[in-house]
């Protein structure tokens, strides 16, 4: 059964809360509010330091604005707006507080992991995209470094590309990243993950296999950040933060769909070698069930 179309209503009562203080606010804050009604499905997909710059006006006087129109935060006002905006996306409000129930709880962790998808989805660029499959396929190795949670996607990684019969490694250790990455060379992908895009022993790792001549790939977060400063090619996620549920934690659902999506590409690509690959591993496993 198909989707129904949602209402324009709860649109226009999120954007005319940002709209009602136009006349109180001064100029900086109104080309904010001018670009935010204009494109309010572009601005989904931004941070707060894109919104301030594509609007012409900073990151404090966005802060400002929304915190004076009502919200919590950007973030608070980007759930709202996307809850208005995206079909599918429920009424209730995202934010856990203290006394809700177990089912409520899981409620709000599903309606927020949709924006996250739906934002991620928003702000990825279809010719980057490509050109990582590209870059992916024509590897001769793939090593994949992750630290924290980041490394536990990267394990995940790096057992799904091994799967398709690419030879793909994850390293979760600092030590033992910078050693491979350093000697990484021309043909060579280095796939970093982090969500923050500045954790150091992922940064340490990329600088070594940048000056060997590896080509790098970053997945990482919304923000500008110093991986994204090093890498060939970027692939972003958002990701929402709450008081209950850390960002690291929230980060981890679009990364790992990210990584899906790749590797669903790759196996199209790699047809039909790709599917008779994923059957020896499973004949493999099979002796290793009950």
């Amino acid at each position: 059964m198909p989707l129904s179309k949602p209402s324009p209503q709860p649109e226009i009562s999120v954007l005319k809360r940002i709209q009602a203080i136009r006349t109180e606010v001064g100029e900086s804050s109104s080309r904010l509010i001018d670009y935010i009604v204009g494109s309010p499905r572009t601005v989904l997909s931004q941070s707060i330091t894109e919104l301030a710059e594509a609007a012409g006006s900073s990151e404090p006087t966005a802060v400002r604005l929304f915190r004076r129109a009502g919200f919590r935060s950007f973030q608070d006002f980007k759930i709202r707006l996307a809850q208005s905006l995206v079909p599918g996306v429920s009424s209730l409000n995202p934010e856990i507080a203290p006394h809700d129930t177990a089912l409520q709880v899981l409620e709000k962790v599903f309606a927020t992991s949709q924006i996250t998808l739906r934002e991620t989805l928003a702000h990825t660029d279809e010719e980057v995209l490509e050109r990582v499959v590209v870059a992916l396929l024509g590897a001769r190795k793939i090593e994949v470094v992750g630290c924290g949670v980041s490394g536990i996607v990267a394990l995940d990684t790096a057992h799904k590309l091994s799967r398709l019969g690419l030879v793909s490694r994850a390293h979760n250790d600092p030590y033992f990243a910078a050693q491979v990455c350093a000697l990484a060379g021309p043909g060579d992908v280095v796939l970093a993950i982090s969500h923050t895009g500045s954790t150091r022993d992922v940064l340490d790792a990329v600088e070594l296999a940048r000056d060997s001549g590896a080509t790098v790939i970053a997945l990482t977060g919304l923000k500008r950040s110093p991986l994204t400063q090093l890498a060939d090619l970027t692939l972003r996620t958002s990701s929402p933060e709450s008081s209950y549920r850390s960002e690291a934690i929230a980060s981890r659902i679009a990364q790992l769909c990210m990584v899906d999506a790749l590797c669903v590409t790759l196996h199209l690509r790699l047809e039909p070698l790709s599917s008779e690959r994923l059957r020896k591993t499973r004949e493999a496993l099979k002796e290793k069930r009950l």
